[in-house]
């Protein structure tokens, strides 16, 4: 029924003649499945006068159908045990759903309704959008949270990637039931839709039922164009009264698609990924500069980064900034040692091993690998391309993208830019 060529045992893959694309992995020690419909629905699929759309689309597409108002939908999910939602990224929308493997049909049949029978009440509306405003202003009390976007913002400077997940307070405001009804027309299609799936399940009967309930949609969305930036070294300052200092720093980095990925897993790991990292040692156990410092990798399709982050006082935040470049700098030059090497690989497949062990998990990387690759990637295979980076490969990495050129920087805080830079780092 499924072309299963090429694909590890307990993979699958299938697609449907309207075009949607089925992948699976079957977890026979489980009694739970997870499974859920990645869509190109995504923020950076808002028209540029209509930021925080898919937010406010991911809030409403629960709120009722042709056949359901939201208490009856929910009440319709409640009775089967099944835990449902939706998420949005800058690039992808998911729309999800987990459940005890005997509720698979009941739980897909309530699915179907609400993805392709919603109704977007108006009643709804202004609670959804009241709740998204008050997401906002929690975001902008937040300098934690907002650093980040922040540093994005210069980051992916001139592109849609740029924009803020939950849009601006102006213009959620004028966000309309229309809006909301165009944007299902125009990126709900079957064309851009992969169904992942994992857990205990059929996958023949699976098949069967997608076809019987999604066989009959029809249609496309526009192809999303490649989105390029061009980071430059730039520094981005929010000037806020307090006591505290927030910095993140993003320089461009491999991809989920890269080949040399997994080397830059273990270099993000190495710098910042945990309380043997350099960051946490240099900058808080031996300096005492932060009270948090942590980096990591943040992608997208056609651009990776790693991202940094330190939350200091005002007192300390040109010194921890230039110890944080002066580590970055020093990586670049020397990359890591043996003994760094082998103890992130050991907490990566550790972490990988952990997260491989839940059906929700593995759906996502299932659905994220087939998106962005192609593949169905097994969690022996993780494992091993973790087991095989070197220190050469590391310092190839290094090598193509320099950690401080370009290197963006991002500050909330009462510091002025010369107080934080000053004449020794090489930020301007």
């Amino acid at each position: 029924m499924s072309n299963q060529q090429g694909l590890p045992p307990n993979y699958f893959y299938h697609q449907l003649p309207n075009g949607i694309e089925l992948v699976g992995q079957y977890m026979p020690s489980l009694s739970s499945i997870s499974f859920g419909f990645q869509l190109d629905a995504a923020v950076v699929h808002e028209p540029e006068e209509k930021q925080g759309l898919a937010h406010l689309f991911e809030y409403m597409l629960f709120q009722g159908t042709k056949r359901k108002d939201a208490r009856a939908l929910n009440e319709a999910f409640e009775s089967l045990g099944a835990r449902k939602g939706a998420s949005t990224s800058l690039e992808t929308a998911m729309v999800w759903a987990q459940i005890v493997h005997t509720k698979f049909d009941a739980t897909l049949d309530l699915l179907h309704e609400v993805l392709l029978t919603p109704t977007f009440p108006n009643d709804e509306l202004d609670q959804m959008r009241n709740l998204i405003l008050q997401e906002i202003r929690r975001r902008d009390d937040e300098p934690m949270s907002r650093i980040f976007e922040l540093v994005r913002d210069d980051f992916y400077k001139g592109t849609p990637l740029s924009r803020p997940l939950l849009g601006t307070d102006a213009s959620v405001r004028q966000l309309q039931r229309q809006d909301l009804r165009e944007f299902w027309q125009a990126r709900y299609q079957p064309k851009n839709t992969l169904f992942s799936i994992a857990g205990k399940f059929d996958w023949d009967h699976v098949v069967e039922k997608l076809q019987g309930l999604f066989g009959n949609w029809e249609g496309s969305s526009p192809a999303t164009p490649a989105i390029n930036p061009t980071p430059t070294t730039s520094i981005n300052l929010e000037h806020q009264e307090g006591k505290q200092e927030h910095l993140a720093l993003m320089f461009p980095f491999p991809s989920y698609t890269d080949p040399e990925y997994y080397a830059a897993m273990v270099i993000a790991e190495v710098l910042g990924g945990n309380m043997a990292s350099r960051l946490f040692v240099e900058v808080r156990e031996k300096r005492g500069l932060v009270y948090g410092v942590s980096a990591g990798l943040a992608g997208n399709k056609h651009i990776g980064a790693m991202r940094v982050y330190a939350g200091t006082t005002p007192e300390q935040g040109h010194e921890c900034l230039e110890v944080i470049i002066n580590e970055l700098r020093k990586l670049e030059k020397d990359g890591i040692t043996n003994d760094e090497l082998e103890r992130a690989k050991v907490q990566l497949k550790s972490e990988n091993i952990m997260r491989s062990e839940g059906s929700g998990s593995r759906m996502s990387a299932l659905a994220r690998s087939w998106w962005y690759e192609r593949k169905l990637r097994t969690v022996h295979e993780v494992k091993e391309a973790i087991d095989a980076v070197t220190q050469e490969q590391v310092l190839e990495v290094l090598h193509r993208y320099s950690p401080v050129n370009p290197l963006t920087v991002a500050a909330i805080g009462p510091l002025t830019q010369e107080a934080l830079v000053g004449e020794t780092l090489s930020v301007q």
